[in-house]
């Protein structure tokens, strides 16, 4: 027992001890939303966040309008994701929520919203393709 306690105690008070002065410590270079929106290049690249939410519409296993109704049906074992077949067998419930993806889509509003907060910030984007991007 007391070749057990004696590595635990160690190992606690170097834990409760040992690492207070470096918890605070933030590293260098961490991409802000600032940085994001410096040049024409990495908007771009957030532009391309936005739009790398968009569901796959033709992925069976993905869209909800192809595998989850009553006019495809597959046997076992099933070639796509199992959860638009049992919303076509009637298995969705309250409960049971097949194919959420209501968190991705609210993640993908508060990228798009940021885009269109800053896509102003960028200095080397021309006003034509600034236009473009928002969509006007």
């Amino acid at each position: 027992m007391k070749k057990f306690l004696i590595p635990a105690v160690c190992a606690l008070m170097i834990s409760a001890f040992g690492c207070n002065k470096f918890l605070d410590v933030v590293p260098d270079n961490v991409p802000t939303i600032d940085n994001a929106f410096t040049m024409r290049q990495e908007a771009m690249k957030y532009l391309f966040t936005c739009y790398s939410y968009m569901p796959l519409s033709s992925d069976p296993g993905s869209n909800p309008a192809i595998a989850a109704g009553d006019e495809y049906w597959v046997n076992r074992p099933y070639p796509i994701s199992e959860e638009p077949v049992q919303i076509a067998m009637g298995f969705m419930s309250p409960g049971t929520v097949y194919m959420n993806d209501w968190n991705r889509y609210y993640r993908a509003l508060r990228d798009c919203n940021i885009f269109l907060e800053n896509i102003g910030k960028v200095v080397d984007l021309p006003d034509f393709e600034r236009i473009r991007w928002v969509g006007k």
